[in-house]
């Protein structure tokens, strides 16, 4: 555990340690002194009269009087034991706390590097299980890259061969067929009945079979699936799974042959899903190109209509547009029905009726008929008509 001090309380401490510094250095040179001073004392007369013995232990100093200075210092533990005494209680505990307060962060630095060392050995083990994991699943997808590739090439393979068997299945049929035709003209002596024409025949046959409907045979299908109904298209769809099912035999099989069989049916659903996706997109893709030329189409229609000054609305309407029988400026509100309204377009004498007025006067002019004129015979016929109902009545 990491023991944090704030900056004044280490100033403060800091300055403590330099008066403690100076004080246990005066008291351990009073001691220091107080100690030569009773050894000097202690040291017998005899020794004091040997001149050799005193230079080699003592030296007085001629500038600083009454002090001796020794050649050989006291041992740590003497100084230690003295500074020790002169401590008082107090700052023997802040020493001791100190103390243990260091060695308790040098033990929590010691753990956190343990567990430093312990996380980093596990993070390079999973670095390197993930690395392994990464070239095992790359050799994978290129083993299976390479496959799916041998499986492209002999696919493509096969189709070639179809295909120039197909062509060649084609050609020979069609010099079977010719070979044929020129037997039967030399049989039946149509070179001489050209020759006799004088010229060539420019009639082309007619087209029997299957050969009339090779140009539109895309548009005749489509327009087929266009008039399915859903049913229809159901049952289509059905007919065309139940031709691609195949059944599967697990009879007999070890375990290791369940286990590829397995893996060839996943590999199998997997190929089929992604051509699944691939169509699903390509007919969201086709919808959209349809939407677009339909859009486009009206468009144009409705550019082409406002050129000719007519509503682009009507125009590309389905239903036909609207017989005006009123203007769009009239303010007065018609309430007249459309019959009534068409009768001004349809009789010759027809008059507009509005709410709260009266018609016009009718005009009476005085016909005098000519005998045997139109009008004579549409009352004779009139008549007849009559007649033949009251007869029918009776």
């Amino acid at each position: 555990m990491l023991i944090r001090i704030d900056e004044e309380e280490y100033d403060e401490e800091e300055e403590e340690d330099e008066e403690e510094e100076v004080e246990e250095e005066e008291a351990e040179s009073l001691s220091e002194h107080d100690y030569e001073k009773s050894r000097v004392n202690s040291v017998p007369k005899e020794k004091e009269t040997d001149g050799e013995l005193l230079n080699e232990e003592t030296r007085i100093d001629e500038n600083v009087p009454n002090i001796i200075h020794f050649r050989h210092r006291p041992t740590v533990q003497l100084i230690e034991k003295d500074k020790n005494e002169a401590l008082t209680e107090a700052e023997k505990a802040m020493l001791a706390s100190k103390k243990r307060q260091e060695e308790e962060a040098a033990a929590a630095l010691q753990d956190y590097e343990e567990h430093r060392k312990v996380e980093r050995e596990k993070v390079e083990q999973e670095l390197k299980n993930l690395k392994a994991k990464q070239e095992r699943r790359r050799q994978e997808r290129e083993e299976e890259e390479r496959e799916f590739a041998e499986r492209q090439r002999l696919e493509e393979e096969r189709h070639r061969q179809e295909e120039e068997e197909r062509k060649a299945k084609i050609e020979a049929d069609k010099r079977r067929k010719e070979e044929e035709k020129k037997k039967r003209q030399m049989l039946v002596g149509s070179f001489v009945g050209v020759a006799q024409t004088g010229g060539r025949s420019f009639v082309l046959p007619r087209k029997i079979g299957d050969n009339a409907t090779n140009k539109f045979g895309n548009i005749v299908q489509a327009k087929q699936e266009m008039g399915m109904t859903k049913e229809q298209q159901e049952e289509v769809k059905r007919s065309h799974l139940e031709s691609i099912k195949k059944t599967l035999d697990f009879a007999g099989l070890s375990l290791n042959d369940l286990k590829e069989k397995i893996k060839q049916l996943h590999q199998r659903i997997c190929r089929l899903e992604a051509d699944k996706y691939d169509l699903m997109k390509r007919h969201e893709r086709q919808e959209y190109d349809l939407r677009e030329l339909n859009e486009r189409q009206r468009q144009v229609a409705r550019s082409k209509a406002a050129k000719k000054g007519l509503d682009p609305d009507s125009v590309n309407s389905r239903y036909p547009p609207k017989v005006a029988v009123i203007s769009k400026f009239e303010r007065q509100i018609d309430r007249r029905t459309f019959s009534e309204r068409r009768a001004v377009y349809d009789q010759k004498n027809a008059y507009p009726c509005f709410p709260n007025v009266p018609p016009p006067p009718t005009i009476y002019a005085r016909v005098i008929p000519a005998i045997g004129s139109e009008i004579f015979k549409e009352d004779d016929d009139e008549a007849e008509n009559e007649e033949k109902i009251l007869e029918a009545e009776e």
